[in-house]
């Protein structure tokens, strides 16, 4: 199996996986304010796939360099993977397994805002592109492009720091 579709596969899994954690534990119904704070650690799955990635592509190479461009277009390849599995989770879970959580999350977020006394209109305006990026012609963007992009610009850094890492060939 190939690296790229390996990695992928397990990222798109792996974030699958923690939210399905994330609604059991309560964060996407009874406790939507920590919710936010652990989607953004939902990052960590892909990046660490990433990184492990990166480091099979290197220690498949006969001198072990590995070029910018080719650890770029691997990351992007297994994050394009990732996300069309994250994608169709996703549009699933927010049809059939927690049709309300967007509204949920999005009572904390309104909160917030008015807590700081963000205009109305601007809170109004949010709302609706919150609730746009979750049909599913905004996840298209928001997930497919969105990981896919964000693939490439942790592969970015994965790369240039993998390069630095000591060499050790496959065996």
């Amino acid at each position: 199996m190939k690296p790229e579709l390996k990695y992928g596969l397990l990222s798109g899994a792996g974030v699958c996986l923690w939210i399905t954690l994330e609604y059991l534990l309560g964060f996407h119904t009874t406790r939507p304010a920590i919710g936010t704070y652990t989607g953004l650690l939902s990052n960590l799955v892909p990046l660490t796939m990433l990184f492990l990635l990166l480091q099979a592509r290197r220690a498949s190479l006969y001198d072990g360099r590995l070029s910018l461009g080719a650890g770029i277009g691997s990351g992007m390849i297994a994050s394009f993977i990732a996300a069309l599995i994250v994608y169709t989770f996703l549009v699933t879970y927010s049809r059939l397994i927690n049709p309300t959580w967007i509204d949920q999350a999005l009572e904390v977020k309104v909160a917030q805002q008015r807590a700081a006394h963000v205009p109305e209109a601007t809170i109004q305006e949010s709302i609706t592109v919150t609730r746009n990026a979750y049909t599913p012609a905004g996840l298209v963007l928001t997930i497919i492009v969105g990981m896919t992009l964000m693939g490439g610009l942790f592969s970015l850094g994965l790369t240039l720091l993998v390069r630095q890492l000591p060499f050790r060939a496959r065996a």
